[in-house]
């Protein structure tokens, strides 16, 4: 199992479409850091043109106004999504939450299951692999671990890299407690699980489709359509709240939410790792029922 999960992060390491996504990470934390700043500023300034100072003063006041929400979660958002009591001068805690996105892990990791499975049924890797006698369930476990870890330096470069670039050029933003520093972590050790329960979802679409393409639409499509649907019904229907709030979807965006608490995690923590534990024991069963040619 050492020797699998090895080769794979040999793999993982060597492929190119996990280089181009950890630029692609970085680009946005490099928008994440534009945002935050008073280039932002400035920009939006310049786009209002001549228009009267206190006029533009009361589109900002507006503007930050709208930056705010009671609600932990919104499902449909999509993006970068800042939430600060001053949009204009957010605290790092605050940039540190934005800089998750929306729906943007969920793409990538879309992107990356489709390049590190499906893509291999074609290349007649995983054959390969099977011919030396080993089991399927180390090769579809190896894999998983490949991809958490993959998820993990991701999203590391998404949200630590614009934190510290904004606390470097605007400082903390508030009176700094050892609490917010472990409320950080216990955020990113969350979102790296609900990570991975997407992940472990996208890799039964994989195995199911076998095609790079359609594992990427596909996922794609449910982790992005849904909550935006959702985003119609949410808080009309309670039966349709209950039943929202224990899927991925839900949970993915609740892990990352700067209005989330310690039971909210927690609750959060739970649902991925039952969904991880499904949906590896349903993979695994597709995966060693299927002919590998």
């Amino acid at each position: 199992m050492l020797k699998a999960i090895q080769a794979e992060l040999y793999k993982l390491f060597k492929n190119r479409t996990f280089k181009v996504l950890i630029c692609v990470a970085v680009l946005l934390s490099t928008l994440t850091v534009v945002m935050c700043s008073s280039v932002f500023e400035k920009i939006l300034n310049d786009s209002l043109g001549n228009m009267p100072q206190d006029q533009k003063e009361v589109l900002m006041e507006q503007l930050t106004s709208m930056s705010e929400s009671e609600a932990i979660v919104t499902p449909g958002q999509l993006g970068i999504q800042l939430q600060a009591k001053d949009m204009m001068n957010p605290t790092s805690i605050e940039v540190y939450h934005a800089s998750f996105g929306s729906g943007v892990i969920e793409i990538i990791i879309g992107i990356l299951v489709g390049a590190l499975i499906a893509k291999e049924y074609s290349q007649g890797t995983i054959k390969n692999f099977l011919a030396y006698g080993k089991r399927r369930e180390e090769f579809y476990l190896a894999k998983f671990v490949s991809m958490v870890i993959a998820v993990t330096i991701i999203l590391a470069v998404m949200t630590i890299l614009p934190t510290i670039v904004v606390t470097l050029m605007n400082g903390w933003g508030q009176a700094f407690e050892i609490s917010q520093l472990l409320g950080m972590i216990k955020t990113f050790v969350a979102s790296v699980i609900a990570g991975s329960a997407v992940a472990a979802l996208a890799m039964i679409i994989a195995t199911l489709v076998k095609s790079n393409g359609a594992t990427i639409g596909i996922t794609v499509a449910i982790f992005i359509g849904i909550p935006t649907l959702a985003r119609f019904l949410y808080g009309i229907y309670p039966w349709f709240d209950r039943v929202y709030e224990v899927l991925p979807f839900y949970n993915s965006a609740l892990a990352t939410s700067i209005k989330a608490g310690n039971g909210d995690l927690l609750r959060s923590v739970i649902i991925s790792l039952v969904t991880i534990a499904i949906s590896l024991f349903m993979g695994i069963k597709i995966f060693k029922s299927q002919d590998i040619k």
